[in-house]
């Protein structure tokens, strides 16, 4: 829904320069820096780059996405995107990730460090703009059982939403959980086993 809405406003906004078209042609219009501002004006985007990136975003909210090709699972995809979130949020609180406590801060020279509430993670990343994902590389000799963790990269605004696969982000929650003593991800893993393409994360603000 939230996306039809998006598409409806957009389509208002070329409304209101459709005049630019005159002999410019369907494709030239589509691709210029006037569709892209009313595109980004109404939808709050902004180009995720390796120098936006940088600075220290922290957590605010969990985030679900379902990319899920099975028709019958996609209609109640919303319904099922907000249980999810309720739930990894409930998960998050009892690891320890709470806003102000957890955070990412990525630096100019590639490194990174990931802030919990008992601790940091540390290592180096990238940004693939073709692919929008954010790659990072934990440094090794700590307890998390995955040192590369990839992320799906959006921003709109002070705001930067990482999303990961399900079964990748589970090995960070799982060390987040050992730092706290708290052993209760069972739930999320059993929800994330269910659907193919889900990504769960983070909202984070600057």
């Amino acid at each position: 829904m939230k996306k039809k809405m998006v598409m409806m406003a957009v389509i208002f906004g070329l409304l209101s320069v459709s005049g630019t078209m005159h002999g410019q042609s369907l494709k030239d219009f589509l691709n210029s820096s006037t569709v892209k501002e009313v595109v980004n004006a109404v939808t709050g985007g902004k180009n995720v780059t390796f120098e936006a990136l940088q600075g220290t975003w922290t957590y605010q909210s969990p985030a679900c996405e379902l990319e899920s090709s099975n028709v019958l699972k996609e209609v109640g995809g919303s319904a099922i995107t907000s249980q999810i979130e309720k739930k990894l949020g409930e998960m998050c609180t009892k690891v320890g990730i709470k806003p102000g406590v957890f955070n990412f801060t990525f630096n100019s020279d590639s490194t990174f460090t990931n802030t919990m509430v008992k601790g940091s993670l540390n290592g180096t990343y990238s940004y693939d703009p073709e692919t929008k994902m954010v790659i990072l590389h934990y440094a090794a000799g700590k307890k998390l059982t995955v040192t590369t963790l990839e992320a799906k990269a959006e921003m709109t605004d002070n705001k930067l939403t990482l999303l990961f696969n399900a079964d990748k982000l589970m090995k960070l929650l799982s060390y987040a959980s050992s730092m706290t003593n708290n052993s209760t991800l069972k739930t999320i893993n059993s929800l994330a086993s269910q659907y193919d393409g889900m990504l769960l994360g983070f909202d984070l603000n600057k």
